[in-house]
């Protein structure tokens, strides 16, 4: 059967996510790589230096750029009626609704999927899912941080999930992982249909009016959490408390239950030369053997707490 999609990478000026300075879109048809749009874009804002840093965009390099308004409709009309896909799509879907918001543009109807999410689950034991390792593991070129290459990066796992599980029809696929639904630009998101129920743990226990305050269908609901090592942006307190206050299910140590583990810094007089504390050794056992855990950073963590 055939089928078709459009990867999409953004690249922003600074921290807020409407601060779009750069965009690539790599159409795919039946597994090959069929046109491709890049553009830098003003963004009419001032750039961080480590956003800079990040991508290589200065304010030079955008000031005869088109505004996000101006490439608008180039943008919609490459990618058509084609599904979206992009890796870790909360960032660059919320920077996209957030820069339709900024210019008060109505959301076009721009369905959307995500290779980071979809990796998680089709591709089970990986130790790390983000764009460079999973490319690296993957044997697929990437120039990091250049939106087409993020993207064309981005399309090519998505093709490697469908033949490596012997997929040629991309709905067939999203329906064997329990993805029965697309997510919509300034809508809602793209999440797995879950099992997962919410249960009472030792660590923190909700009010009765916290409870009735959680969503169901937020990402951490019902998922197992453990946290190692020294946070930085709050205490492994207040993190057990706001995993359990959208419903997550914090643990002292990993076990067959975790779904979750979330790295700190480590100190290397505890973990040894290895860098791994006791918790990513068992959660790497579990992996071996086919546990589906994921791990990741802080940031990952409260990027996902707050969506």
């Amino acid at each position: 059967m055939s089928y078709s999609y459009v990867a999409l990478d953004v690249e922003t000026a600074n921290d807020f996510r409407g601060s779009v300075c750069s965009i690539g879109l790599v159409k795919f048809k039946d597994g090959n790589i069929v046109d491709t749009f890049y553009t830098l874009i003003n963004p009419e804002e001032e750039f961080d230096d480590f956003n800079i840093f990040i991508h290589g965009i200065t304010p030079e390099d955008v000031v005869d750029s088109p505004t996000f308004p101006e490439v608008r409709k180039s943008i919609v009309d490459f990618i058509g009626s084609d599904i979206v896909v992009a890796h870790f799509a909360q960032f660059d879907m919320g920077a996209l609704k957030d820069v339709y918001q900024k210019y008060e543009l109505e959301f076009d109807n721009i369905e959307y999927i995500c290779s980071y999410r979809l990796a998680k689950v089709a591709l089970p034991g990986q130790l790390n899912y983000k764009l460079k390792r999973l490319a690296k593991n993957l044997k697929i070129e990437l120039d990091h941080h250049n939106a087409l290459s993020d993207a064309r990066a981005s399309g090519l796992i998505l093709e490697y999930l469908l033949s490596t599980n012997s997929f040629s029809d991309l709905n067939a696929f999203l329906k064997e992982f329990r993805y029965n639904k697309t997510g919509l630009l300034g809508q809602y998101g793209f999440k797995r249909k879950k099992s997962y129920q919410y249960k009472e743990n030792l660590i923190y226990q909700p009010t009765e009016e916290e409870k009735a305050a959680m969503n169901p269908d937020h990402y951490f609901y019902g998922l197992y959490f453990c946290f190692t090592g020294k946070l930085e942006r709050m205490t492994r307190k207040e993190a057990n408390k706001a995993a359990a206050l959208v419903g997550g299910i914090p643990e002292k140590g990993v076990t067959k239950n975790t779904n979750i583990l979330v790295v700190g810094e480590q100190d290397w007089r505890v973990v040894g030369t290895d860098g791994l504390s006791s918790k990513m050794k068992k959660a790497q056992t579990l992996l071996e053997k086919g546990q589906d855990i994921e791990i990741m950073t802080e940031n990952d963590f409260i990027r996902l707490l707050e969506e």
